[in-house]
């Protein structure tokens, strides 16, 4: 089960980047999804998944929530800072209390993907993140929640 749902899970964000329904597209996420499982099936790839953290729909519904709002509020700020040109930008150095490294992926995704910030370099427990707007305080709003809930779903 844990290699069939991370496949469904793979080839459909495959899709969503792409934004495409032709053959190409579908083909080559086919193809990774059935690479992965071979992959997994011969033990030369081993999934960190554990299964308790696929069945915390919970979790996974307050992470994407509260992912979605801080992409809604960096894009008004992004927006606004490219029509008044104030932006403040720096480089900020935040600390990973993350053991698992999946947790330690997303919560770097989290940082990357939202506007006016991208993740620089990690070192050992730290994460450096280039901000559009450097936050006074030297915390980024939200990070500390995301990594909270990374932690329930992978200890």
């Amino acid at each position: 089960m844990g290699v069939a749902a991370v496949g469904a899970v793979l080839w459909g964000l495959w899709a969503l980047l792409w934004r495409d329904s032709h053959w190409p597209v579908w083909l080559g996420g086919a193809g990774f999804v059935i690479g992965l499982s071979v992959l997994v099936a011969r033990g030369k790839l081993q999934l960190g998944f554990p299964r308790s953290a696929w069945l915390r729909w919970d979790l996974w519904l307050a992470f994407a929530a509260l992912m979605a709002y801080r992409i809604a509020r960096a894009v008004a700020v992004t927006g606004w800072t490219v029509l008044t040109g104030q932006a403040q930008p720096g480089i900020v150095t935040v600390p990973v209390r993350l053991k698992s490294e999946v947790g330690q992926l997303l919560l770097l995704w989290a940082i990357t993907v939202t506007p006016g910030t991208i993740a620089l370099l990690v070192e050992g427990d730290t994460v450096h993140v280039h901000c559009l707007h450097r936050p006074a305080s030297g915390d980024l709003p939200d990070l500390a929640r995301i990594a909270s809930i990374l932690e329930r779903l992978w200890g």
